[in-house]
C-alpha cells in the first residue's frame, strides 16, 4: 500500500463519472486527465502577460469556495476582465476574451485547471512563508 494516502470526498457527480469505485481506477483518470490537460499550449494562445492578467482577475474568486469550477468558463472570465477594463486597456482586454471565447473545451478546462493550479500553489507558497515568519524569533 503506498504511504502517500489521501482522503477525498467526491460528488454524487463525480462518482457518477467515476464508475465502479477503486483508488487505482481514481488514479488512472486522474492520470488520464493530466495528460490531456498537458496536451493542450496555452503559452501559444495567451501571453505571460495575458495569463498574468487573468489570475490578478480571478484571484478573488480562486481563494475561496466556490460552488463550480463553471465560473472560470469564457462567461465567468469574462464578466471578471471586464470589471477592470480601462480606456487604456479596452482593446487588449477585448483581444483577450476573444482568444478565451475561441478556446475549444479542452482547452478551456486547461485554462481553468492553470487558474486553479496557479492559486493552490500560490496559497501553499504564503502558508510556508506564513509558518517559517512564526519559527523565527
Amino acid at each position: 500500500m503506498s504511504a502517500n494516502r489521501k482522503s477525498v470526498f467526491l460528488s454524487d457527480h463525480a462518482l457518477d463519472i467515476l464508475g465502479p469505485f477503486s483508488s487505482g481506477r481514481l488514479n488512472g483518470i486522474i492520470e488520464k486527465y493530466g495528460y490531456l490537460i498537458q496536451t493542450q499550449e496555452l503559452d501559444a494562445t495567451f501571453s505571460p502577460s495575458d495569463l498574468a492578467l487573468i489570475y490578478q482577475v480571478t484571484k478573488e474568486k480562486a481563494t475561496q469556495e466556490r460552488e463550480s469550477w463553471k465560473e472560470f468558463t469564457a462567461t465567468g472570465l469574462e464578466k471578471l476582465l471586464n470589471a477592470v477594463k480601462t480606456t487604456a486597456n479596452s482593446h487588449n482586454i477585448e483581444a483577450l476574451i476573444t482568444r478565451i471565447y475561441r478556446l475549444n473545451p479542452l482547452q478551456e478546462i486547461a485554462l481553468i485547471e492553470a487558474i486553479e493550479r496557479y492559486w493552490a500553489e500560490e496559497r501553499v507558497r504564503l502558508f510556508k512563508a506564513y509558518q517559517e515568519r512564526k519559527k523565527q524569533p
